[in-house]
Order: structure tokens, then sequence, then C-alpha cells
């Protein structure tokens, strides 16, 4: 799971960037994925302490139209990804893809697609209580019944074995049936 940083870890990793340490040793030192650093090294250049709030949330997706601006935006201007990250709260990451995504197949690959209900995930109303201890008992039965005849098939191939032991201990080919 992705780990959550607070502000004020934000705040610190950049504070020690800004007194001369490299990126990358702070990353090292604080146990950080390198490219969150930059992402909040851009986003505190260009927006304050306003850039290292949280991202945008599941339910604050980006239109069509939005995602080809900021794609558009990255094209044209040549700004990094980091840039971008900061300044619309999208992380680098998810813009390398709407990025590579418009590279192989235009923008039309951003257009959001319509989601296929799962295979094999239906759901079922749930029966009355009455209908499930009926169903229950059924299964029951069942399962008893399937045990019976597991234990007799056992005993029938326990007999044909001795059978046929008996027929080679006298000399007698096994049959065929």
């Amino acid at each position: 799971m992705k780990r959550k940083y607070s502000l004020e870890e934000k705040l610190e990793a950049i504070r020690l960037v800004e007194q001369g340490q490299s990126a990358r040793s702070v990353s090292r030192e604080l146990h950080l994925n390198r490219n969150n650093l930059y992402e909040w090294l851009s986003a505190y250049s260009d927006m304050g302490i306003r850039g290292l709030k949280p991202k945008r949330k599941e339910k604050d997706r980006l239109s069509y139209e939005e995602k080809c601006n900021i794609i558009r935006e990255y094209q044209e201007r040549e700004l990094t990804l980091y840039q971008l990250s900061g300044k619309y709260g999208v992380s680098s990451t998810v813009l390398g893809t709407w990025a590579r995504l418009v590279e192989d197949g235009g923008f039309e690959a951003l257009m959001p697609k319509k989601r296929k209900p799962k295979t094999g995930m239906i759901r079922m109303k749930r029966l009355p209580k009455e209908e499930c201890e009926k169903e229950n008992d059924r299964l029951r039965k069942e399962n008893e019944r399937l045990r019976l005849e597991n234990l007799l098939l056992k005993k029938v191939r326990a007999l044909v074995e001795e059978r046929e032991a008996r027929n080679r201990a006298i000399g007698r080919k096994p049959s065929k049936n």
C-alpha cells in the first residue's frame, strides 16, 4: 500500500535539500521514493506549502478535456512531469501514463472506458431464513448421499481388487470387464 506522508515530513525533506544535501541522499536517509521528493520540490517551488497538500481524491477525477489540456501543456510548453504534478495535483506517474497513452493511441486513449461487470461475480439476493434452512437441509442430505456413494465405490473397488488378486494367485488373467 502506498504510504502517505505528512506535511511536516515533506517540509523536512525539502529543508534538507535546500540546505545543500542531494535529493538522492535525502531520499535514502528518510527512506522515501526519490520521485516523490522531486514532486514535492517542484510543487513547493511553484505553489509553496499549498502545493504539498494531499493530491486529488478518487471522487475528484479529472474529465477527459482536463486530461487532454494537461498533456497538451506537457507537450507544447515542455514542462516536466514533476512541475505539472505540483500544478494540477496529479502524481507524476499518472501523468507519465497519460503521456504514453496519448503517444501510442492519440488523445482518444484518455477517453473513459466503460467498466464491464466482473464475470463470475453475480450478486444474489439473500434468501429468507426459512428458505436458507431448507437449502441447508437439502445440501446436508446431498452431502450424506455423496459420502455414502463414495464409501460404496471404495468397497466395490476393494472387492474387485481382491477378486483380481485371487485370480492372479491361481494363474488366471484378469477379466476385461
